[in-house]
């Protein structure tokens, strides 16, 4: 095998390994819940990764190497979208959002996959998937909407958008992107957003204990839940006092953390 033959295998291979963690983790989960409807953990993660890419076509002075490499890696995030919605469509699971949320995800990813050369036409088509990735969003707080307050933990908005970020820099990352000052916040945020999903997590469960209406199942699950916040942020910091970037293989231990965070959680409580 040559050497491009070689570079090529590995890029596709980093880059599948996230969708497959994504989908395994993601469908156990989907069967441990108590809705009866295919209701994905993390479609608004995976939506935020792609927002984030479509804002480094739009804003990030790239060459057109690292625009076709992150436009081959972003991709791979189709066999996420398609595999949902042919659980939604196909099962007893089927749920109208689940579709819309899949289709919004597949459109934005055809705006990337088919922007043109010319700068005018290529921000128009990336708008228009920036477009159909906000009603993908607007789906998603609806489908929240139709969940009990105290699952909310499980679907926790700010652990999706942190599982984004951290799929977003594995991205950047694989596709050997040189915006080291945007790669360089990316860490920043990710803390940020660590610290807003335990806030909401803390608020979830407080509104559960004040109207007693959940029963904790398993103490060390929560335990559990918010010690893996501290092991992320230590992380975080780490990198981030050092000045260090994140390597792919921390970034796929991050990952791996923010995506077991739903599991736990399933875990955690009994209403």
């Amino acid at each position: 095998m040559s050497e491009e033959q070689n570079s090529k295998f590995l890029t596709a291979l980093f880059s599948i390994m996230p969708v497959v963690l994504l989908l395994g983790i993601d469908i156990y989960t989907m069967f441990l819940q108590t809705e009866a409807k295919a209701i994905s953990h993390f479609n608004l993660g995976v939506l935020a990764a792609q927002f984030i890419c479509s804002l480094v076509f739009l804003k990030g002075r790239i060459c057109s190497g690292q625009r076709g490499r992150l436009t081959q890696a972003v991709m791979y995030f189709a066999v996420y979208w398609l595999v949902w919605l042919l659980l939604s469509l196909f099962s007893s699971y089927h749920f109208i959002l689940t579709d819309m949320l899949s289709v919004a995800g597949l459109l934005m990813l055809f705006s990337m996959w088919r922007q043109p050369l010319e700068p005018g036409s290529r921000r128009l088509m990336l708008n228009m998937g920036a477009l159909a990735g906000l009603l993908g969003v607007i789906c998603f707080f609806v489908q929240l909407a139709e969940i009990p307050v105290l699952h909310w933990v499980q679907y926790n908005f700010f652990g999706q958008a942190l599982a984004g970020v951290i799929l977003a820099n594995l991205l950047l990352v694989i596709s050997r992107n040189r915006l080291q000052s945007f790669i360089a916040l990316l860490p920043l945020v990710m803390s940020v957003l660590l610290v807003l999903n335990s806030i909401l997590t803390l608020a979830v469960l407080a509104y559960g204990q004040l109207g007693s209406a959940v029963v904790f199942a398993n103490n060390f699950a929560f335990v559990l839940y918010f010690l893996l916040h501290l092991v992320m942020i230590a992380i975080l910091a780490f990198h981030i006092f050092r000045k260090a970037k994140l390597s792919y293989n921390t970034l796929m231990l991050l990952l791996v953390i923010s995506l077991s965070l739903p599991l736990w959680a399933s875990f955690a409580y009994l209403e």
